[in-house]
């Protein structure tokens, strides 16, 4: 990264910035060394000395705030700049929590070291930075507050697993279930994944969904499979990529299916390929694991991801799910309905079943059973419902 990087170099004495100027950049030392200063009753006082690969003017650099301290070369020193558009671009691509929890420290620390942070802040922020910071904060506490409400949400058992069918393309009799998660919130209503996954995913609060999505789908399963007749009943559970990378998922997973006597055959994981991407070693030893215990594995959202060929090829999966958004266009589109032919074609060949996402319509049910699919889900089949709205009471175990 440094490599790319102009460098500046400084004579012994030169003045590398001073007190009171802007903080448009942090300095990283290549060669050389310099003294930090600051000016004590008119008089001034060396309170550090650094030398090669330290790091100075970063405080500035980050808050806006203007130098602390003077920064002089002790000997011929060469510097590397780095520039505030490049800190600014990486904290805008990371976590808000984070940027508006390291913004607080900052302040902290110059109030401990003399200065006033409100003060300083109301004469030197410009509006646009004012701005920034304050949709920033919002940001952050919208998010902390939110973990908060999930982690709340686990421990008062405000989530539910909805169940949607999964019928066989031929007579429509139901094959298995997915399970969706939906959560209760009690002054938002009924929350879909899309509003709060996202965050657990990034807070790693999704280990913990995910595990317990896996034990209400093994403790529902036994009053859900009354539902079915099929000769191979399922109900397929998702791994998130998060969960893909904790190492006491297999033991986990076999903890569950042990404690609710779920046969390893009926329970399905399904998984995008944004898992397999971002973790292809630990995905390929960890869903090896799986399958050995006897779980199938399904590859959700076909056609959407990353080089989909190769992980059919790689991966042990057993079950292609075609994306909802080339089954909803297939009857209208030329370029949609060959993707959906040639990958049930694909399908079958390596030796998967298929299963359909999206069909609403009979005609769609028609058209995919004269490709050759298997299965079908949406809601020509069935919404997604509660355990007790398919008029079923759970079995007790």
């Amino acid at each position: 990264m440094f490599d790319e990087l102009d460098r500046e170099v400084f004579a012994a004495g030169e003045q590398i910035f001073k007190e009171g100027d802007a903080g448009d950049c942090a300095y990283l030392i290549e060669k050389g060394a310099v003294e930090v200063i600051v000016a004590e009753q008119g008089a001034e006082r060396v309170i550090r000395l650094m030398g090669k690969g330290e790091m100075f003017g970063e405080v500035a650099l980050i808050d806006h705030q203007p130098r602390t301290a003077t920064v002089r070369a002790v000997d011929k020193a060469v510097l590397i700049p780095i520039r505030r558009r490049l800190v600014e671009g990486l904290m805008e691509k990371g976590d808000p929590i984070l940027s508006h929890l390291l913004l607080v420290i900052l302040e902290r620390f110059r109030n401990n070291h003399g200065s006033d942070p409100v003060t300083v802040a109301s004469t030197t922020d410009t509006p646009d930075i004012s701005s920034r910071r304050k949709a920033l904060k919002g940001e952050a506490t919208q998010k902390l507050s939110l973990a908060h409400e999930i982690m709340r949400a686990l421990a008062h058992d405000e989530f539910e697993l909805y169940y949607q069918p999964i019928c066989d393309l031929t007579d429509g009799r139901t094959a298995g279930f997915e399970a969706l998660l939906r959560w209760h919130h009690p002054a938002d209503g009924v929350m879909l994944p899309k509003d709060f996954l996202w965050l657990a995913e990034q807070t790693g609060l999704i280990r913990d969904l995910g595990l317990w999505a896996l034990e209400r789908a093994c403790r529902d399963w036994p009053t859900l499979r009354r539902q079915t007749s099929s000769e191979f009943p399922f109900v397929s559970v998702n791994l998130s990529p998060n969960q893909l990378t904790s190492e006491s998922l297999v033991d986990d997973f076999k903890t569950i299916i042990a404690r609710h006597n779920m046969p390893a055959t009926e329970l399905k994981l399904e998984l995008t390929e944004t898992v397999i991407v971002e973790h292809p070693e630990i995905a390929l030893q960890i869903l090896n694991r799986l399958i050995e215990l006897g779980s199938g594995l399904a590859l959700d959202d076909f056609g959407t991801g990353h080089s989909g060929l190769a992980h059919l090829q790689r991966y042990p999966i057993s079950t292609l799910k075609i994306d909802r958004a080339f089954i909803e266009r297939m009857l209208g589109s030329a370029q949609s309905m060959e993707i959906v032919r040639s990958s049930i074609g694909l399908a079958h060949s390596l030796g998967m079943n298929v299963v359909a996402e999206g069909v609403e319509t009979e005609a769609v049910r028609e058209k995919l059973l004269e490709l050759g699919c298997d299965f079908g889900q949406g809601w020509h089949f069935g919404m997604p419902a509660a355990l007790a709205d398919f008029g079923l009471v759970r079995a007790e175990i």
